[in-house]
């Protein structure tokens, strides 16, 4: 889990900030990779001055709800959308975009609702999916897949269930002489070693994006989600590097993206998201 956003203060609307000082929410956000979500904290104080406690909840809960939208806008801004571009990118190249972010940012369910041990602080918990129909993922799924191209090679294969990819330790940062960690986003192209283009979220289909996305994150290749999502046979290749601004493409061998694009089976089940990347961290 990341920490995203530091503390975003928020403050009241014009007329009651002349009238009093503003009541002040904090904002904080952590995205869980696994779970597929960002989590997202709203606390407001309560207002001592208030006739019960009662009305002081109902008073800060009102101050959370005002101020929500914006709060979770800002929340999933720093969440990594792919190898260039965090979602605060995209939303500020392109209203319609943000809008639509916005939106489904807002419809974001609320998980919890309690007050701090001393009653003076009341804090609202919201989960923000990636996927789904109200995820924030949404707005970035193609209309429909594009085709993989298949590949004719002469290559030893066989139908597979699913990819798993291991991505651990330092690999090489293609472009550049360094070394780097992979990062997950969410839509983590996959390249060959001769940078061919082996898989992207263009090419997914928008059904599959919007039940699991276009891959699986873990730190286990024991992990029980993955082999859900990879089955019993998966084609299991090492990263050979990793590439983009983000650290967050996968490069595989040239070899394991022919034994994939050889047969519709294999193509299958990388339009299908069946593929689970094995992080380091998914800090």
């Amino acid at each position: 889990m990341k920490i995203l956003t530091a503390v975003l203060f928020v403050l009241a609307a014009a007329g009651l900030a002349a009238q009093s000082p503003a009541p002040v929410v904090d904002v904080t956000s952590t995205v869980d990779w696994a779970a597929g979500r960002v989590v997202v904290e709203a606390r407001a104080p309560l207002d001592p001055d208030a006739t019960n406690l009662m009305k002081a909840k109902a008073d800060a809960e009102t101050t959370i709800d005002q101020r929500l939208p914006e709060a979770l806008s800002r929340a999933v801004g720093p969440l990594t959308v792919d190898s260039s571009h965090v979602v605060a990118d995209y939303m500020a190249s392109d209203p319609s975009l943000a809008a639509r972010i916005a939106d489904a940012a807002s419809h974001a369910p609320r998980t919890d609702l309690f007050l701090s041990q001393d009653f003076s602080t009341l804090t609202a918990r919201y989960a923000v999916p990636f996927f789904g129909d109200q995820g924030i993922g949404a707005p970035f799924f193609p209309s429909r897949a594009t085709p993989l191209r298949r590949r004719l090679d002469e290559v030893m294969t066989r139908a597979y269930t699913g990819l798993l990819i291991f991505a651990r330790g330092m690999l090489p940062a293609v472009g550049t002489t360094g070394t780097s960690a992979a990062r997950p986003a969410l839509f983590p192209r996959i390249w060959d070693e001769q940078m061919n283009l082996v898989l992207d979220r263009t090419m997914c289909s928008p059904e599959a994006l919007a039940q699991w996305g276009m891959v699986g994150y873990s730190q286990s290749v024991d992990d029980p989600k993955a082999d859900l999502r990879v089955g019993n046979l998966p084609l299991r290749l090492a990263a050979r590097g990793v590439f983009g601004d983000h650290a967050t493409d996968v490069v595989i061998s040239t070899d394991g993206a022919r034994q994939l694009l050889a047969l519709p089976e294999n193509l299958a089940l990388l339009q299908q998201g069946r593929i689970v990347i094995v992080y380091d961290s998914l800090n």
